[in-house]
């Protein structure tokens, strides 16, 4: 039997220990040298796509990761639920005045100021989820405290299970009732439509073709009434330059004609000034004038007494007239 040398034994475990270390260091060497915080979280919806490992983090800063996820099955209640177990690096967490030295979180408080955990899509193709953690006050705090000495923090529920809840309470069956509904009277409405809009259209055309013919038989007329206005305005102008020119040729004249006949006036002015003073009341010519009168009537009236003398006795004329 061959003899083991002890310098080749101390070598071998040296070389395991080495090995050893090594493979602690690089798979687990954020666990040995930092603290991690463990904390539990129920959540209600499906976890599909949440796997051990997934990051954890507080308005998308990562802060830890998904430790562990199990089952708890109670008989008495027939009930499973869904622990999420959760390791919180406390090298990335820091507390202001709590010094060099990490100091504890105090989850209870959190957790009355609203801090709540829900479910994020990590990626929308791989449908991978996270964990994030937000302060949500006035949203209400749902514990299980089914696990012992690890604290809880709610969960809320995740946006596509708030919109499934959302979409399961809607009556689909009543919109999609409503929507057939309103297609087939659309459809309705379209078909009364077709049968209506045919004569209408060719009434239409109809109504269009007219105007047409009425705006061209409009602007003949109005181009021959625009030739018409252009002739006549032509003659006024024409007409208003002969005037011009004829009242510019007798202007001497016109003033001589203008001046005769004001001095025509004045004269036939002076003629009934001269008038009015004759026939005046108290005036020579109107007193003659009124003498000349009374011995008229008197003439008038010996002429119509000899007269009817004459006509009585008309051998009066040869005679004489009686004493």
């Amino acid at each position: 039997m061959a003899t083991i040398r002890p310098a080749a034994l101390g070598g071998f475990i040296l070389g395991a220990l080495v090995l050893a270390v090594a493979a602690i260091l690089f798979f687990g060497s954020s666990r040995l040298f930092s603290q991690t915080s463990p904390f539990v979280v129920y959540f209600n919806g499906s976890l599909a796509g949440l796997d051990v490992g997934a990051p954890v983090t507080f308005r998308g800063v990562r802060i830890g990761s998904v430790q562990r996820i199990a089952l708890r099955f109670s008989p008495d209640t027939l009930a499973a639920r869904v622990p999420v177990f959760l390791e919180l690096d406390a090298d990335r967490v820091s507390v202001e005045g709590a010094g060099p030295r990490p100091a504890k979180i105090d989850v209870p408080r959190l957790v009355e100021a609203g801090l709540r955990a829900q479910l994020v899509p990590e990626s929308l193709i791989t449908g991978q989820l996270r964990v994030d953690l937000d302060f949500r006050p006035g949203t209400p705090a749902q514990l299980v405290s089914t696990v012992r000495d690890v604290p809880e923090i709610p969960a809320v529920q995740s946006e596509l299970d708030q919109l499934r809840n959302q979409l399961t309470g809607l009556p689909l069956h009543e919109l999609v009732e409503t929507a057939r509904q309103t297609l087939s009277s659309v459809n309705q409405l379209s078909q009364h439509l077709d049968a209506r809009l045919e004569p209408l259209a060719g009434s239409a055309q109809h109504t269009m073709d007219a105007a047409t013919e009425t705006l061209h038989t409009t602007s003949d007329s109005v181009r021959r009434v625009q030739a018409d206005a252009s002739a006549t305005l032509q003659q006024f102008d024409a007409l208003a330059t002969d005037a011009r020119r004829q009242l510019d040729g007798r202007g001497d004249e016109l003033a001589r004609t203008l001046a005769a006949a004001e001095r025509t006036a004045r004269q036939a002015e002076t003629l009934l000034v001269s008038l009015n003073s004759l026939a005046a009341p108290r005036s020579q010519f109107r007193g003659d004038l009124e003498a000349t009168m009374r011995d008229l009537a008197a003439s008038a009236s010996s002429l119509r007494t000899f007269a009817h003398a004459v006509e009585r006795d008309p051998s009066a004329l040869l005679t004489g007239r009686s004493r």
